[in-house]
């Protein structure tokens, strides 16, 4: 009999929360607007913009680009885009 266990690894990348807030009033939008369209809470939104959470999924910043129009990769630091097996492209 064979056992297997599946192993559930985090990733999490950089992002600049700046850019985040720069392409929200782009559009014109509140934080609670992009919350509203992009299904990621107020107070998430805010930290990643003020810088204050380091730790974020890349569903979270997947769905921040969608709403946004944005790539992801566009979000990321200069350091998180250099590393290798990240997958940038794929998000």
């Amino acid at each position: 009999m064979e056992c297997t266990l599946q192993v559930k690894h985090e990733q999490y990348l950089n992002i600049d929360g700046a850019k985040v807030k720069i392409a929200r009033v782009e559009k014109d939008w509140t934080i609670s607007k992009l919350a509203e369209k992009s299904g990621v809470t107020r107070k998430t939104i805010g930290e990643i913009e003020r810088g204050n959470k380091k730790r974020i999924r890349p569903s979270t910043i997947q769905q921040i680009a969608i709403t946004l129009d944005k790539q992801v990769a566009y979000f990321c630091t200069r350091i998180e885009k250099r590393k290798e097996g990240v997958g940038l492209d794929e998000l």
